[in-house]
């Protein structure tokens, strides 16, 4: 692809010092995504893009050449912010905000930098400069999230044991001393379990690497074997004999988090049914449970992305474990509350 042509329509005159060549050189080069437009009467009009530019957004110049730039990459709602950074670039006021914007694939997260010109003959114009922070953002909202949790849960088991253990120190009855010590035993074993989700949602989140095809049936089914042997609950696994999906190792603990999650938040003889099926284009493993349900508080910042400064903490990190672990591996998490009384929890994945 050539860069925009300084002698061009685009551009006014500038003199031949090779400011034109080094120009091109950056334009072509920068890992950003840069975008060119004039704005005609109000509306951002695309000159050129920049090889970034088509990467990142998934658009190619001959398609965007010529139309409208906020018809291609401002989303639903936007169209606000969007006139109001062309009414700034028309005024020729520079604009700097992080801005959510469509590409090809979906909505992604950028650091946008406007830079309006006026050319020779009167005419606006302004380079789009699209930094994609989607990654970061979403580590840290997952690490604020982590803290949050952390923080609460570890209070609360701490609190149980620090309140047993002094009621422990009083206690002359055999009995009672063996309840104590079973009570601090099991916040102990929790305080472990949270730290365990902890570490390997840190790994989830901090180390790169490259999805691999996996048998997500087999995960499935060594989940269902090693929780039968630790808790008393149902669990059966139907569907495919065989599910490939591209994934990280860590799919395996996030699909046990789960089925662990529809035992121990039921307290009635709990059943989970874990099921697995291709879909057109699309793999799906679903868990599904006859308890209670996930109350709202704590679902809505898991699968409707609800303010985490609202979240509340009754089930640990396995769910946003579960999430992170998806959204790695560039598929979704959702729920489901049947009408017959089963809460689903719905992994859906890309094929392998």
């Amino acid at each position: 692809m050539s860069p925009p042509d300084p002698a061009g329509d685009c551009y006014p005159p500038r003199p031949d010092d090779g400011t034109a060549d080094r120009f091109g050189h950056l334009f072509n080069l920068i890992g950003d995504a840069v975008v060119e437009i004039e704005l005609v009467e109000t509306t951002p009009v695309v000159r050129a893009v920049n090889p970034a530019f088509e990467e990142v957004f998934g658009y190619s110049e001959t398609q965007v050449l010529g139309e409208s730039l906020n018809e291609y990459i401002i989303p639903d709602h936007h169209e606000t912010e969007a006139d109001t950074f062309d009414e700034r670039t028309a005024a020729g006021r520079q604009n700097h905000a992080i801005v959510r914007r469509e590409t090809a694939t979906g909505v992604r997260e950028f650091l946008y930098r406007g830079v309006p010109y006026e050319g020779a003959d009167g005419r606006r114009f302004g380079f789009a400069i699209y930094s994609d922070i989607t990654e970061q953002r979403t580590y840290e909202r997952h690490i604020q999230v982590i803290h949050r949790i952390l923080r609460h849960n570890l209070r609360n088991e701490l609190s149980v044991i620090l309140s047993a253990a002094q009621l422990l120190e009083a206690e002359s009855d055999r009995e009672q001393i063996e309840q104590r010590a079973a009570q601090i035993s099991h916040h102990a074993h929790e305080l472990a379990s949270l730290g365990k989700e902890a570490q390997t949602l840190e790994r989830v989140l901090t180390e790169d690497r490259a999805l691999e095809p996996v048998d997500a049936v087999s995960m499935c089914t060594e989940a269902a074997e090693h929780l039968r042997e630790r808790l008393d609950g149902t669990v059966t696994v139907d569907g495919a004999e065989s599910l490939q999906v591209e994934a990280i190792p860590e799919l395996s603990t996030a699909i046990e988090a789960l089925i662990e999650n529809g035992i121990v938040h039921n307290d009635d003889d709990p059943t989970v049914r874990v099921s697995a099926r291709y879909e057109p284009k699309r793999a799906v493993i679903e868990i599904a449970d006859d308890g209670p349900g996930i109350p709202a508080s704590e679902r809505r910042p898991v699968f409707e992305r609800g303010d985490i400064t609202q979240l509340q903490h009754g089930t640990g990190l396995g769910l946003w474990l579960a999430r992170c672990t998806v959204e790695i591996c560039d598929g979704q998490l959702e729920y489901e509350r049947t009408e017959n009384g089963w809460t689903v929890v719905r992994m859906v994945l890309r094929p392998g």
